[in-house]
């Protein structure tokens, strides 16, 4: 591997080190911009609206906290804790699985239901001032090559 000193402009390296970079700063500031206006507007935060989406997708089923974990997108850090907090705010309840006692299952209550259909009205919202001066085409365009950017490093993990 060249060093990057050593590195063409127009050499393959560089580009994919450059996209890397933009999507990496792009991620960074919308994910920023989001958590503060989570905590501003609801007191919650970005990994709490994840949890609550979540577990949203599966409701009214509930999801074995190991699913749940690692179907986040945001949250990175303890999982229990955050769980636990929200379980004492009463946004969401644990559970024994029917099937398995040693797995335990969280679903949403209807306080929880409540706060993130508000949340993600407003997380469409802004998303849409964030990426709304794309437009239309440029946007389906730009969500096209992410998916099949995803599905790529998914692959090459593999």
């Amino acid at each position: 591997m060249q060093s990057l000193k050593s590195l063409h402009k127009d050499d393959s390296d560089t580009l994919y080190l450059k996209l890397w970079l933009q999507l990496a700063r792009s991620s960074k500031v919308m994910e920023q911009e989001m958590e503060t206006r989570f905590q501003k507007n609801f007191k919650q935060s970005l990994s709490r609206f994840d949890v609550l989406s979540q577990l949203d997708r599966c409701d009214p089923d509930w999801l074995p906290m190991g699913k749940l974990a690692g179907q986040l997108i945001a949250s990175k850090g303890n999982i229990t804790r955050l769980v636990d907090r929200m379980i004492s705010e009463g946004l969401i309840d644990r559970r024994p699985s029917p099937e398995d006692r040693r797995i335990i299952q969280v679903g949403l209550t209807d306080k929880g239901r409540s706060l993130f259909a508000e949340m993600a009205v407003a997380h469409a919202d802004w998303a849409k001032s964030l990426l709304g001066s794309l437009d239309i085409g440029h946007g389906q365009e730009l969500l096209d090559l992410l998916v099949n950017l995803n599905r790529a490093v998914k692959a090459n993990m593999e």
